[in-house]
């Protein structure tokens, strides 16, 4: 029995010797496969078009924020008053011209939704600006300290600010396009 124990350990050991390792059994829930997902790009002639459009519609708020922010001083005749009347309606004229120019100025939209949101822009800044020219052309052909002229121009002050209503947000126009919301994020004039 001696002698079989001892054979039966040297195979044992010559066994072990001679063998590599058994490699470890594969894992029973293997890992999902990991995939890298990249964010979507924007089609560089959206993210132009969006820059332009932006920057029209900003610039425009900007230059008024800019032009008017501080208080002119209080008119000391009726006269005085015109004279302010009028340079308020010139400035919304220019003001509001520029962005006309501007939007009028972009190539085709690469999304249709873009040259409708532009025309209902175009459409609201033209009002406002034919508006304050009017006002501001008859206002300088009245009489100076005439007092009647005054209650016209400063209502056509009033109405094209109204005119203007939903024209400072220019992304918020296109919400519906995801191409054009992508151009968005990186358009440098949206990000004012």
């Amino acid at each position: 029995m001696k002698i079989a124990a001892a054979l039966l350990g040297a195979c044992l050991l010559l066994t072990a010797c001679g063998n590599t390792p058994a490699a470890a059994p594969p894992p029973q829930n293997p890992s999902p496969v990991e995939t890298s997902t990249s964010a979507p790009t924007a089609d560089p002639a959206a993210v132009r078009w969006m820059d332009g459009f932006c920057s029209a519609v900003n610039g425009y708020r900007e230059r008024t924020n800019r032009e008017t922010g501080s208080a002119p001083p209080t008119p000391k005749s009726i006269a005085e008053a015109q004279k302010a009347i009028s340079a308020a309606l010139g400035g919304i004229a220019a003001r509001t011209g520029e962005a006309v120019d501007k939007l009028t100025g972009l190539p085709p939209a690469p999304v249709p939704l873009g040259d409708t949101v532009r025309q209902a822009f175009v459409a609201k800044f033209t009002k406002a600006r034919d508006r304050a020219a009017e006002a501001k052309t008859t206002l300088d052909r009245a009489k100076p300290g005439n007092q009647a002229s005054q209650d016209p121009a400063i209502k056509a002050v009033e109405q094209a600010q109204k005119d203007l209503d939903g024209t400072y947000d220019p992304v918020g126009a296109v919400t519906t396009s995801p191409e054009l919301i992508l151009a968005a994020a990186t358009a440098p004039g949206c990000k004012a």
